[in-house]
Formats: structure tokens, sequence, C-alpha cells
């Protein structure tokens, strides 16, 4: 379990990744940084030459990236929609009339938030997670992010479909 999710993170990853450079492409606020008064600014007063591979390197890096906050925070997701899902489901199976109170949610996001920091988060494993998965050839790399994004297809048909009454 731990495995899996720590793959469904790195995917996350790439999928995070290529999104932000693909937007980076489109992104018009970056004409900023192209002005030579912004230029000179950046370099003087913060040492930054090149804004670009800086603002790049703040988002993308594994270490310490911007963006693994986002996908922390959809991984947390994941599993929060998974618990939730399967409870609805189990309570409609056993045709349980008892709706949800808010604690139980509650309780479903601290779970679920404890279930990826000792998988993921703690003392950071994923790094570990990391270094092996970037020796993943790029097909490897393709199949293996195309699987997780039929994963996160299946969780929210799954959600979707236990709000259902069947």
């Amino acid at each position: 379990m731990k495995r899996g999710i720590n793959i469904l993170h790195f995917c996350l990853y790439l999928i995070e990744k290529k999104l932000h450079f693909l937007f980076n492409k489109i992104n018009p606020a970056l004409l900023i940084y192209k002005i030579p008064a912004v230029k000179r600014r950046m370099k003087t007063k913060y040492g930054i030459e090149n804004t670009k591979e800086y603002l790049d390197d703040f988002w993308t890096n594994q270490k310490n990236g911007y963006s693994l906050h986002f996908i922390g925070g959809w991984l947390v997701g994941l599993i929060f929609i998974i618990l939730i899902s399967l409870t609805n489901i189990t309570l409609k199976i056993f045709e349980i009339g008892f709706d949800l109170p808010k604690y139980v949610f509650i309780a479903f996001g601290i779970t679920s938030y404890i279930i990826c920091y000792f998988a993921t988060f703690k003392n950071d494993t994923y790094l570990k997670y990391f270094k092996e998965f970037n020796t993943w050839s790029v097909t490897k790399k393709r199949v293996n992010v195309l699987i997780s994004m039929g994963f996160i297809l299946l969780v929210i048909t799954l959600f979707f479909s236990s709000l259902l009454y069947f």
C-alpha cells in the first residue's frame, strides 16, 4: 500500500510538473520578468539572474517545491473521497438509514492525512521513492501516469456512484 501511494504521489507530481511547464507557455505574468528594470531589480536586490529558472525550481523542486503542497493535498483528498465513498456504499448495502454526521467527515479527514503522513510525508519518505521512480523509462512513467489518471477517474466514479440510491 505504501509503495502504491508513493507511485500515485510521483505520478501526480509528474502531472503537476507537466501542467506547470504547459501553463508557463501561455502565462502573460512571466512577461513582467522580461522588462529590463525588473531584471535589474531581481539581480541586484535578490541575486536572481534567470528568473524563469528560479521560478521553475521554486515550483517543481522535488525536495521542497511549492507544487508538493498541492500534490499532498490531492493525495489526502483522494484518500478522503475513497473513505467517504466506501462508507456510503457500505451503509447503502446494509440498508442502514444513517446520515453521516460532521464529526465522521472530520475523522475521515484526519485519518486520510495520517495515512498520507506515514506513507509519504514522514521523514521525506517520498524522496527515496522519487529517486527510484526517476530511473523509470519514459514509457513506464507514461503507463504509470495513465494508470494513476484511471485510478483518479475510478475514485471520482466511485464517489458519485456512492451518492446514488440503489
